[in-house]
């Protein structure tokens, strides 16, 4: 149980940072990329102020002219109000056709900012109009090569994803130790009260024997001498021992339990004969207002203890049949694939919602199903039992109309 309980924590605590520090490394990646690029849009916007008199410059010129230089660090196009290409400096040839269709849609003149990738490398072009005497008479499209910003960012998302996984795995392993470390003095704790509980259901066995017999004899020996006070005194005494035994038993397998003391005896069970006999007894216990029904696949095995599935079928049909007043019960046994289910519906009270995670925990009974000569424990045990065979158990419920208790057996 601590060794579970502390790779969970181990997980969580991994977990936890690992998506904190990515969700730091994802606003820390868009901050600087955005930060890159607020940059590199001012230098072109300082680049377009030196190059915005070109168009009067080449406004008249009939020869439209496209220079081209690789050593350039920025690119820019010019064009009239309606479109027409007037002049243009490139760094990469044929660039300028590309540049045309990503603006193709944009056929306003107003300031924009566009990204691509062409031929293996990513460009950051901007769109701005040229005024005169407060009129838009063209604009300039001017753009830069951003590919090597771009390699460089891609590599440190690839450096800093790396640096998570691996620091993300050096907690998980602080996380372990440090888990491991504070657990020492609760599982010391838990151990001295198991060992506790151990001791005291093995030492309180021999004299709730010896009271139960004493009893048995001061019964028989005093029977013409005692009152009828006596005597129902003496058997309530005998009831309480009994109760008081049966309490002792079932802390005592919780205990063995709890020390991981496995089944001693198994044998393959005729699984679906076994129910179908358990079936017929409650049959014929079953108060009339209540209809029992059952759905049992033939030729159904398991490996495991009889007399245990036996008391975890027990458990589970004595507590439907004291919290159903009328209507069904259902027991059905299913194989599929490499899962055996035992499933027990009941029509009675039901369990609230908040109530079925606590269930299956030693002494707890639900206000509603408080009972006398109930200890609640019956659960807790027939959870053991499904866990000692390999399985789980879980329920599901309905206030007012019932619950289904689930059993599922690993085919072994």
């Amino acid at each position: 149980m601590f060794h579970k309980t502390r790779k969970k924590l181990s997980y969580l605590y991994a977990t936890l940072y690992f998506l904190l520090f990515s969700l730091f490394i994802i606003v820390l990646y868009f901050a600087l990329v955005k930060l890159m690029e607020n940059q590199q849009i001012q230098e072109l916007e300082a680049f377009y102020i030196k190059q915005e008199h070109d168009y009067f410059e080449y406004a008249n010129d009939n020869k439209k002219t496209v220079s081209y230089d690789p050593n350039r660090n920025y690119f820019y196009y010019i064009y009239t109000n309606d479109h027409q290409f007037i002049h243009g400096d490139e760094s990469v040839r044929g660039l300028k056709t590309q540049v045309e269709k990503v603006f193709s849609q944009d056929r306003q003149v107003h300031d924009v900012v566009r990204r691509f990738e062409w031929q293996e490398q990513h460009f950051l072009i901007i769109k701005k109009p040229i005024n005169y005497h407060e009129k838009v008479v063209g604009y300039i499209l001017i753009g830069k090569s951003v590919t090597t910003q771009h390699h460089f960012f891609q590599k440190v998302s690839e450096l800093l994803l790396l640096l998570a996984c691996i620091s993300t795995i050096l907690i998980g392993l602080l996380s372990y130790y440090m888990a491991g470390k504070a657990m020492v003095p609760i599982q010391w704790s838990f151990d001295k009260q198991k060992k506790f509980v151990s001791d005291a259901s093995h030492e309180l066995r021999t004299p709730l024997s010896i009271f139960y017999s004493s009893l048995d004899i001061l019964e028989l020996e005093e029977a013409k001498h005692l009152t009828p006070f006596g005597k129902e005194l003496i058997t309530d005494l005998k009831d309480e021992a009994q109760l008081m035994k049966a309490l002792l038993d079932k802390l005592l397998f919780l205990a063995r339990h709890d020390q991981q003391q496995g089944l001693t005896h198994k044998e393959v069970l005729q699984l679906s004969t076994m129910l179908e006999k358990i079936s017929t007894k409650f049959q014929k216990i079953m108060p009339e207002p209540i209809q029992f029904c059952t759905q049992i696949e033939e030729n159904i095995e398991l490996l495991g203890d009889a007399t245990k599935i036996q008391e975890l079928l027990y458990i589970l049909l004595d507590n439907a049949i004291a919290y159903t007043k009328q209507g069904q019960i259902t027991l059905t046994l299913s194989k599929q694939a490499n899962l055996i289910t035992i499933a027990l519906a009941d029509s009675g009270i039901g369990i609230p919602e908040q109530e079925l995670a606590m269930v299956f925990e030693r002494f707890y009974r639900s206000d509603t199903s408080r009972q006398r000569n109930g200890t609640g424990l019956g659960l807790a045990i027939a959870q053991a039992i499904v866990e000692q065979h390999g399985g789980k158990i879980y329920v599901t419920s309905t206030v007012g109309k019932g619950s289904t208790f689930y059993i599922e057996f690993p085919v072994q």
